[in-house]
């Protein structure tokens, strides 16, 4: 038996995971850390702390299983996107890791639009050049060049998390094509660093990365590197890729019929293409495409930027005794939220939730829209409310899928991973909202490791094509096929929301 190790950096901790070659998770162990705000439109990790959390993880999570160090022949890695760190010659960090919601670079992507249009900007990048959401490492990077001159002067280099792990195991500063163009300064047709933007941005490409496909056996694990976390000298690295795609393809998605949907903090969407179509009404509608983690296809990618975050932020602020419930039971408090949800008609008697409480995502995408409940009365308590939250997030799906369609993009089925994965009155509920059936792969909570693990094996070659190792590796175990007289019921429910939608989403703040 073969065993890897996909290691997964997320925004607020990080999960280690050891795999064999059919797929079976032999231990994880995951480790928190702080997301800080130093001020409101700030958002920041510390390298060191996530570096050192990291080595915790993966010596956590060899100690927790039966096999040894030696055991393990690869590592490759899924990581959040955008956040980077400046590193010196000698790899030190050199300031805090801007993550995805900092929005300190407004002024910088206005000024960029003064010298190429957005519109080109998705042509070359795939990635929808916004002001008023500065989600790129591009702008951030201008960001220090402009107000810590002296943190840009000393930076040897400029690397996301995928890079900087590689370069602390290998002592080799590189990336791949999925990570490398979250930065949106990738030309996604050619696979190279833009020359264009690199031009226009005044920036030298030595300060970034090799780039190279997922994939991509790129070194062995060096003498420094195995005595920080654990593992063997000699152990081989891979690139891995961008948390989403990664999830996707762990879920066992090769091409295009399937949606993945992950629902965690952040409810995230994406389909494989086959071709790289790039229309402007995805960039308009906030959309971004990436090279997939396979060669030659795609990855087209929305979201609602509070999914998850919607209910816990129910749980948080009223289901006080819910919890009371949940701790006297040692149930999950969201268990029993659902259930309460569950004894609702369809439509929770008028009530509508619009879960926009960090701005609305795809299709419609705009940082200044509020969440609201619309609808509500004396007839109103908290189940119907519960309720609407997870009727909304299904009405968001649907919408995402209706779009995606349009753009001519074949959909069957949808491949549910995440935390809401769990929950099979929340997926039946999409199923019937949808009118697609909802497909569960045996590794829900992990998809993203084992999409870094399938990589690690094809990089090191127990596995000749993506094809073989997902029929390997990912197996469906849950089916929810939508029900026809639900299904009726909610088509005019879901017209109803989206008319009150249009409304809402004039209301901005």
């Amino acid at each position: 038996m073969v065993f890897v190790m996909g290691v997964d950096i997320g925004t607020t901790g990080v999960k280690a995971t050891i795999i064999d070659e059919i797929g079976r998770i032999h231990s994880t162990s995951y480790r928190e850390y702080k997301l800080y705000h130093r001020e409101p439109h700030l958002s920041e990790l510390d390298p060191k702390e996530v570096w050192t959390s990291i080595k915790e993880a993966v010596r956590s999570c060899i100690k927790k299983s039966s096999i040894g160090p030696r055991e393990i022949e690869a590592v490759s890695t899924a990581v959040l996107g955008e956040a980077f760190i400046p590193i010196d010659h000698e790899g030190n960090p050199l300031y805090w890791s801007m993550t995805t919601f900092d929005a300190r670079a407004v002024k910088q992507v206005k000024e960029w639009m003064k010298l190429i249009s957005p519109e080109e900007m998705f042509r070359i990048t795939g990635q929808p050049l916004s002001p008023k959401i500065p989600i790129y490492t591009l702008h951030k990077i201008l960001w220090i060049r402009e107000n810590e001159p002296e943190i840009y002067s000393r930076t040897w280099k400029f690397l996301c998390w995928e890079e900087y792990f590689n370069y602390k195991l290998t002592g080799k500063c590189v990336t791949d094509y999925t990570i490398a163009s979250r930065t949106m300064l990738l030309d996604i047709k050619n696979k190279n660093w833009s020359h264009t933007i690199l031009e226009l941005a005044e920036l030298s490409e030595n300060l970034l990365p090799e780039v190279v496909p997922s994939g991509t056996l790129i070194g062995e694990v060096n003498e420094e590197g195995a005595r920080e976390v654990g593992l063997s000298k000699g152990t081989l690295v891979v690139t891995g890729g961008h948390d989403q795609p990664l999830g996707a393809l762990g879920s066992g998605i090769l091409e295009e019929g399937v949606l993945m949907d992950a629902t965690g903090t952040v409810e995230c969407y994406g389909v494989v293409e086959d071709e790289l179509i790039l229309k402007d009404d995805m960039r308009k509608q906030g959309y971004a495409l990436h090279p997939y983690a396979l060669k030659n296809k795609y990855f087209l990618f929305g979201f609602t930027p509070t999914g998850g975050a919607a209910l816990r932020w129910y749980r948080d602020n009223f289901a006080f005794e819910e919890k009371r419930i949940a701790e006297t039971k040692g149930r999950s408090v969201y268990d029993i939220m659902i259930e309460e949800a569950s004894t609702v008609p369809p439509g929770a008697l008028g009530l509508f939730f619009y879960p926009y409480l960090e701005g609305s995502g795809t299709p419609e995408w705009n940082r200044d829209v509020r969440g609201c409940f619309i609808g509500l009365t004396l007839a109103h308590g908290k189940k119907e409310m519960i309720k609407s939250i997870l009727e909304s997030l299904a009405f968001e799906l649907r919408a995402n899928i209706e779009v995606m369609k349009d753009y001519g993009i074949r959909i069957d089925e949808v491949r549910a991973i995440g935390g809401g994965a769990k929950s099979p009155y929340w997926l039946q509920l999409k199923a019937d909202v949808t009118g697609l059936r909802i497909t569960v792969p045996s590794a829900r909570m992990e998809t993203t490791s084992v999409g870094a693990g399938i990589l690690a094996f094809l990089g090191i070659g127990v596995y000749s094509s993506a094809k073989e190792a997902i029929n390997s590796m990912c197996r469906i175990v849950e089916t929810y096929k939508p029900r026809e007289e639900l299904g009726k019921q909610y088509v005019d429910i879901y017209k109803r929301y989206l008319q009150i939608a249009k409304i809402v989403r004039k209301i901005v703040f």
